[in-house]
């Protein structure tokens, strides 16, 4: 969770690994709150990851987002994971975003940074650790708990293996949208691949 302020500025945030958010993710909400000495009628808006990620993770936060989207009159902005991940290093050039996505794959996407403005070089996938280590070779920085899954870097390249908290570039991007006027968007997790979850035969 993370909170930033009116003028842009990070306020409060929380992260922590737990099996699941489900129960937890309005009580992480209400602990930054308090740490910044807000409360839920002052939030302007709502940004949120939309992955890819755990099919039950996205559900259960795009189900809050808009739940608080309803209660509270909020407009909410999406954001994939693998941007937010791009958007927490501030390391210019091009470079990748890359996620432990199990079953021997990782999510990947290419990213270009230059000064503040970040663009996508192409879609999320999720690849073998063989095929993005054939992106990995040009990249001048990589993030996410999926680069240590890959090799080939080259000895320049900048590289955070672990995932940020993803709240706040989501709260950034919430806070921008807000500036420009937008008006709240649709909703729908990006899942990149087939979800584990299957319908009963």
């Amino acid at each position: 969770m993370a909170l930033v302020g009116g003028d842009g500025r990070l306020l409060a945030s929380h992260g922590e690994e737990v099996r699941t958010h489900t129960t937890r993710v309005l009580a992480s909400m209400d602990r930054v709150l308090r740490q910044a000495g807000r409360d839920r009628g002052e939030l302007a808006g709502l940004g949120i990851v939309t992955g890819p990620g755990s099919f039950t993770g996205l559900r259960v936060g795009i189900s809050t987002a808009l739940g608080l989207q309803s209660a509270l009159a909020l407009p909410v902005f999406g954001m994939g994971s693998l941007e937010a991940l791009a958007r927490a290093v501030a390391w210019e050039g091009d470079g990748l975003a890359l996620l432990d996505a199990r079953r021997s794959e990782v999510y990947v996407q290419g990213f270009r940074r230059a000064g503040a403005a970040v663009s996508a070089l192409g879609p999320p996938l999720a690849l073998s650790p063989a095929d993005a280590a054939e992106r990995a070779a040009s990249a001048a920085w990589a993030v996410g708990d999926g680069v240590p899954l890959v090799g080939g870097w080259k000895a320049s390249c900048r590289l955070l293996a672990e995932v940020p908290n993803l709240a706040v570039p989501a709260a950034v991007h919430a806070w921008e949208a807000l500036l420009e006027g937008r008006r709240r968007e649709p909703l729908a997790p990006l899942y990149v691949r087939a979800p584990d979850v299957r319908s009963p035969g």
